[in-house]
């Protein structure tokens, strides 16, 4: 089970496909970004629990930082990072540590190059893609793939997908949009739901009012159903991912933010 995916709800998206023909992807440079600033960085939990409940027994930790802006290439970019790791009690039968890092556009928000490394159990992996928006390609170590101007990796959908002015989203409507899966080296199209507006409370801000939100999971050995999956954001400018909960064969996996440095101050003014 790659555990480190569950921090990012995107890597959860397996081969459940539609034809282009028959979706409009969201357009993120049409946005600006009011949302995270520079050297923003949040900390997560996991944990496992039963089903519509609250995770009891803790897997692991992760984080999510926005390094700042670098002259990458010929594009000023956004350097993300992600971090995850087991606890030292579950090292023990499974040690985990895996590290994603994405450098996304700051202009138009496009993936320009994105790097994976993990070392799970005794399982290790090194990848790199880089994009390049002037052919609509991504090069890997071993493929050359066409893309189009809406694809994204994981990190900068993630990001991307905070930039939406919060007036624009609206109940049960349909975001979509295409992740180039770099694991598999192949893309996927897919998409979330705005599903209703509800208060929550956290470690990290306590009560906060939150939009939950429907992520399209294929059903398969380990996610047991493809409509179950929600994440929660803040409602307002920011979006920031507070909880995620998916259901496995047997419970369910929670993450929950337990930490935040560098957000925008406004945030707590509100």
């Amino acid at each position: 089970m790659r555990f480190f995916y569950l921090f990012f709800i995107f890597f959860l998206i397996k081969s459940y496909c539609f034809s282009q023909k028959e979706i409009k992807f969201y357009d993120f440079s049409l946005n600006k970004n009011d949302s995270f600033d520079n050297n923003e960085v949040l900390y997560y939990k996991f944990t496992y629990g039963k089903s519509n409940n609250k995770g009891f027994l803790t897997g692991g930790y992760g984080s999510l930082e926005v390094g700042g802006l670098i002259q990458k290439d010929s594009i000023v970019a956004y350097k993300i990072e992600a971090k995850g790791r087991t606890t030292k009690i579950f090292s023990l039968f499974f040690n985990v540590k895996d590290f994603f890092s994405s450098y996304m556009d700051k202009n138009t928000f496009q993936t320009h190059q994105f790097i994976r490394s993990i070392k799970e159990g005794g399982y290790e992996k090194n990848q790199s893609a880089n994009f390049d928006r002037k052919i609509n390609v991504v090069d890997t170590d071993k493929n050359r793939l066409k893309i189009n101007k809406y694809t994204h990796d994981v990190l900068s959908a993630l990001y991307a997908c905070r930039t939406i002015p919060n007036n624009q989203i609206t109940i049960n409507d349909t975001i979509y949009i295409q992740i180039f899966n770099l694991e598999k080296e192949k893309l996927f199209n897919t998409y979330i739901v705005p599903v209703k507006k509800e208060k929550i409370k956290t470690k990290c801000f306590n009560e906060v009012s939150s939009i939950k939100c429907h992520v399209h999971v294929e059903k398969n050995r380990i996610f047991s159903d493809k409509d179950a999956t929600y994440i929660w954001v803040t409602d307002d400018e920011y979006h920031i991912p507070i909880k995620v909960e998916t259901p496995i064969q047997v419970g369910s996996i929670y993450i929950e933010i337990i930490r935040a440095e560098n957000i925008n101050e406004s945030f707590y003014i509100k």
